[in-house]
């Protein structure tokens, strides 16, 4: 019991495994996983073991504009230094100055005055020293003795009176005036001084002058400090909003054996490029794999709501899912390994093209939008890139849907480098970029459309026989008459290989009309009846002489003849046919009911014995709408050819009745395709029919005849008239022959 449990258990894995929603979420999980981690390791910064002081082993370029902000500071401070600080003055500052001066003169006049009534001392310095007790006028030691006799003596009160109304009235008044600090008050006092200067009268009490200001002269002005800070403050707030110094995009902001210095430093730690601690930002990778989460979600609901049939295919997914990853994998490898060239070189139009030519316009739209918004992130989010990467992306997939010539593909990367290039050269006149930038990007992008195609034709042949899709490229190729099954085919059964060219018109003609892949049913019809090879002559198309059929029981007439579809899909795998074309040998019967060998069966066998499904095709019945086309136009050319009168009423009765028929009999069930399609089919049907058996005017034999003898006639008379002259209308005559009989060959089955 346990045995046979686990057993049920493995049984319902491996159909999980194997089932194609499994598949899909896989291919799904893996596209994000890998998309994900590459464009997160892209869009992470570089780090750099770097310090202050440190000699920089490497030329570090800005990934986008960036404000060194401490350099900006430092340029407002420098500036702020040079600012006049804000003064304020002393509150009775000039008055005390002047009040100081009075009184030195009047202490100076009173001992004057004290000196010479003084008769303790015989000489005048011992008088000055002993009266000058607190050493107030010591200045008047560095005066001269004729100075000083001339000041103590009564002829020196004029001198005295005269230099006290200089230092009163004119030079401290002056200095008054002046906003006077302790940083320049010396200057000020000896550019007044000035006025005594050398061959003036006083110029001998000069010294007493100088004392006075010295004593009296103080600062009657202070900075502001706070007013002083604000208006620093303010300065250089307004200086750094103004003059900003901004590291330019690729612009160096250090190069090697530079000094790392502070403001660089701090730049380099701003956009993250500076390895303090050497652990990842998690942060970033998160934002970037929800951000592709998102954008991979968006896109599989739009496959799955518009292209139903893309989504549920498990091929269709995974070219996708791989088309993606290649692109991804390019693109890692230019940022990577060749750093130096600029993103526009990424070669993103890879998979976009592939899907194009595999599956069709919208899911390469899709894709391109999936895939521009992922790497803008691996590029900083630059406009000129997103741009380009949506216009020309779009274009691209435009150029090569459907394209059937690699000569066409190859033309669109020169149309799409070009269209690349003006897009950068626009966005960079209007960003104001420089002549040298726009001709250097515009090059490499360029370059892009280029090579994008180069690689998508390059890929085009191992993506075709891994996920057996086909392009019409491929499809062209097998639709040559020098493909090696088609010419065995024309060899060794002629008459299959007429029909099948018939056939392939029509459902062409047909498919075409509802929207299908025309050229897949064109090719599908031509390889659609090569099982016959095994046993041409068993088909009344390549019979010439005895009907094999004659001697085999109807059993054994149906064996031989529903193994040609077997038989066909042998041969296609021999010959390397892809899939979808494999499809269609297959279900170009369907699991029909072979009809003439069962009506001959229950003519000459026991009808209770007798059992239908012993007489049809194995089947499956058509998946697709050009399997089901190429069914319809095998019947009706098949059936058409063997009508003894190809009346339009009757051709087009029997061709909507074989449609009808099929209908009936659920061959139409599993394919994609309404009664209006059926409807459009049988009228196009009936445009090649009408083309190929129209009527055609009989010639009267008894008239022909008639015509002949009188020609005949004619030739004669004029010959023996004329022996020199050349006959005439002799290559006429051989070309005039009386149509001969054709049989009608009617088939006496249908062996298709």
């Amino acid at each position: 019991m346990g045995e046979k449990k686990r057993k049920s258990v493995e049984f319902k894995l491996f159909k999980i495994i194997r089932s194609i929603s499994f598949q899909r979420i896989i291919a799904l999980f893996l596209t994000w996983l890998v998309l994900s981690a590459l464009v997160a390791y892209e869009a992470t910064p570089k780090k750099y073991k770097l310090s202050i002081g440190d000699i920089s082993q490497y030329d570090i370029q800005a990934p986008r504009d960036i404000e060194n902000t401490l350099k900006t500071r430092q340029n407002a401070e420098e500036k702020a230094s040079k600012l006049t600080p804000v003064v304020i003055d002393i509150e009775n500052a000039n008055s005390d100055m002047l009040n100081g001066a009075y009184e030195y003169f009047d202490d100076l006049e009173q001992l004057i005055a004290d000196v010479k009534d003084n008769t303790d001392y015989s000489t005048l310095d011992e008088k000055i020293e002993n009266l000058d007790t607190d050493g107030n006028f010591s200045v008047l030691s560095e005066l001269d003795a004729l100075t000083l006799e001339m000041l103590f003596g009564g002829q020196g009160k004029e001198s005295f009176t005269a230099l006290k109304n200089i230092v009163i009235k004119d030079i401290i008044p002056g200095l008054t005036r002046k906003k006077l600090m302790e940083d320049n008050i010396a200057i000020e006092i000896a550019n007044r001084l000035d006025i005594i200067s050398e061959g003036h009268e006083l110029e001998s009490l000069k010294p007493i002058a100088v004392d006075v200001l010295q004593k009296v002269i103080k600062p009657n002005s202070r900075v502001d400090e706070e007013a002083t800070n604000a208006q620093r403050d303010a300065f250089i707030e307004s200086y750094i909003k103004d003059n900003p110094v901004i590291i330019y995009k690729d612009e160096r902001i250090i190069s090697k054996d530079d000094i790392v210095t502070e403001d660089k430093f701090e730049v380099l730690k701003e956009i993250n490029y500076i390895d303090s601690e050497g652990k990842p930002d998690y942060l970033l990778y998160i934002a970037v794999f929800i951000i592709v989460l998102l954008l991979i979600a968006a896109s599989v609901i739009y496959l799955q709501k518009f292209h139903s049939r893309i989504y549920y295919d498990r091929n269709s997914i995974l070219l996708i899912c791989v088309s993606i990853l290649i692109t991804t994998l390019f693109a890692w490898v230019i940022r990577e390994f060749i750093p130096d060239l600029s993103y526009f070189i990424i070669p993103i139009f890879i998979a976009p093209v592939l899907i194009a030519i595999f599956l069709g316009i919208e899911p390469a739209i899709t894709v391109n939008i999936l895939l521009t918004f992922s790497f803008s992130l691996m590029v900083g989010g630059n406009l000129e890139f997103m741009l380009m990467s949506v216009i020309g992306g779009t274009f691209a997939a435009f150029f090569t849907v459907n394209a059937t010539q690699r000569r066409k593909i190859s033309l669109t990367g020169l149309i799409l480098g070009c269209l690349n290039a003006v897009i950068i050269v626009l966005i960079g006149i209007i960003q104001k970029k420089s002549l040298e930038s726009l001709l250097n990007d515009g090059g490499l992008a360029f370059i892009n459309g280029m090579l994008s195609i180069i690689l998508a034709i390059g890929l085009l042949p191992f993506l075709e026989s891994t996920f057996n899709v086909v392009t019409p490229l491929k499809l062209l190729e097998l639709a040559d008459p020098n493909h090696p099954l088609l010419k065995k085919l024309l060899m060794e059964a002629p008459g299959t290989y007429h029909h099948s060219l018939m056939v392939g018109n029509l459902a062409e003609v047909a498919t075409r009309e509802i929207g299908g892949n025309a050229l897949l049913a064109r090719v599908g019809a031509y390889f659609h009846d090569v099982g016959k090879l095994k046993r041409p002559h068993f088909f009344k198309e390549n019979q010439l002489s005895d009907n094999p059929h004659d001697k085999l029981t109807p059993n054994l007439s149906t064996l031989v003849i529903t193994s040609h579809t077997k038989d066909g899909e042998e041969l296609a795998v021999k010959y390397r046919l892809p899939k979808i074309i494999r499809d269609i040998i297959g279900q170009h019967h369907g699991n029909t009911l072979v009809a003439y060998f069962y009506h001959k069966a229950t003519q000459t066998e026991k009808t209770d014995e007798l059992k239908e499904e012993n007489f049809r095709y194995e089947g499956p019945v058509p998946n697709t709408r050009e399997a089901a086309v190429v069914m319809l136009a095998d019947s009706v050319e098949a059936a058409v050819r063997s009508m003894p009168e190809k009346t339009p009423g009757k051709t087009e009765g029997l061709v909507r009745k074989i449609i009808k028929d099929k209908l009936d009999d659920g061959q139409l069930d599993r394919c994609d395709i309404t009664l209006k399609d059926l409807s459009i089919i049988a009228d196009s049907f009936m445009q090649v029919l009408s083309g190929v058996y129209h009527e055609r005017p009989e010639y009267p034999e008894l008239e022909k005849k008639n015509s002949l003898m009188e020609l005949d006639n004619s030739i004669y008379n004029t010959t023996t008239k004329n022996h020199n002259t050349i006959r005439g209308g002799s290559d006429e005559a051989d070309r005039i022959q009386p149509p001969k009989e054709q049989a009608n060959p009617q088939r006496d089955y249908k062996a298709d």
